[in-house]
């Protein structure tokens, strides 16, 4: 699937403004492609409910070999168990909005260079892009062809680049309130401060790098933390300088898409998991948020990949 979708892109690239579009089967899945080193991807701000996809909700658990199987019709001697196998379904509200309106002002910032952007439109209850495909479609022929063309699409978005950095965007009700930035690093090592990005999803970068700390690329003063801080000391961070882990408070490490197709295991193409409080995402703050974040990640940008990459890397 992945190298079909990567053979006709260029048939089914449908032109919106100056941005190329490329939907996926029902336009379950968009894809908006970029021209620049940045993939920002959105699964879980959907809001589509077909019929014809039965909702999410609870696997069935198999007490014989202790797992859950993700199927509405739970195989013999498995029944569905809402306390062993509930999925989450919540949709992560306004992500959408907030991809689209980092993308532009990051488009501001560097005069015309536009990320690549990758939604789910369907509610998460329908099919969860940031799960293996067994949990996210639970069998049904529909979720799992979306599920597919997500995955295809964010496989074709990194095929465009030599190298650089996925946004998975994401949203929290945690009620610390604040901006959780996970790179599949545990909130025990996080907490003990004993950690390594070299076996994180930001490896290679941080391989590159190799005279700079982990502590310092991860919540030290060359951290997506520190910039997105350094805006507005409203927007707290973890880990950033001020918070350099979560310590008891709640934090999402990082999911599939993170852990998948960032250089945790291998490649060039970085990932971080940004877990966003539901303030920032309102209509009130979100304009100056995703000004500030748009700002802060533009100086990620240049102090860490473009210290290496000049101009190999778009823009540098």
């Amino acid at each position: 699937m992945y190298l079909f979708l990567l053979s006709i892109l260029s048939l089914l690239l449908k032109v919106s403004g100056t941005k190329d579009i490329v939907f996926g089967h029902n336009n379950f899945t968009e894809y908006q492609v970029g021209n620049m080193n940045l993939i920002l991807s959105v699964p879980h701000g959907g809001s589509m409910e077909p019929k014809d996809i039965p909702d999410r909700e609870a696997a069935c658990w198999d007490a014989k070999t202790s797992s859950c199987v993700f199927s509405h019709d739970c195989p013999p001697g498995s029944i569905q168990n809402y306390e062993k196998c509930k999925v989450s379904t919540n949709q992560d509200r306004y992500t959408i909005e907030v991809a689209q309106t980092l993308a532009e002002e990051i488009s501001n910032i560097t005069d015309g260079f536009f990320p690549h952007i990758i939604i789910n439109h369907l509610q998460r209850f329908k099919m969860d892009a940031n799960r293996e495909k067994e949990e996210a479609s639970f069998g049904i022929p529909q979720a799992e062809q979306a599920w597919e063309d997500y995955m295809g699409f964010l496989t074709t978005a990194k095929s465009q680049m030599s190298g650089g950095l996925i946004l998975d965007i994401h949203g929290q009700a945690h009620p610390e309130r604040w901006i959780e930035l996970g790179y599949t690093l545990s909130k025990s090592s996080l907490n003990s401060g004993v950690f390594s990005a070299s076996c994180s999803s930001i490896s290679h970068l941080a391989n590159q790098l190799v005279n700079v700390s982990s502590e310092t690329l991860v919540s030290g003063n060359r951290s997506l933390g520190k910039y997105i801080e350094e805006q507005n000391n409203s927007y707290v961070c973890v880990p950033s300088p001020s918070n350099p882990s979560p310590n008891n408070g709640s934090y999402y490490s990082g999911g599939y898409i993170t852990k998948t197709f960032g250089s945790r295991s291998s490649g060039t193409i970085d990932a971080i998991q940004l877990e966003l409080p539901q303030w920032v995402r309102a209509a009130e703050e979100r304009p100056r948020f995703c000004k500030a974040l748009a700002r802060a990640v533009m100086k990620f940008w240049q102090t860490n990949y473009c210290s290496q990459y000049k101009h190999e890397f778009r823009p540098c």
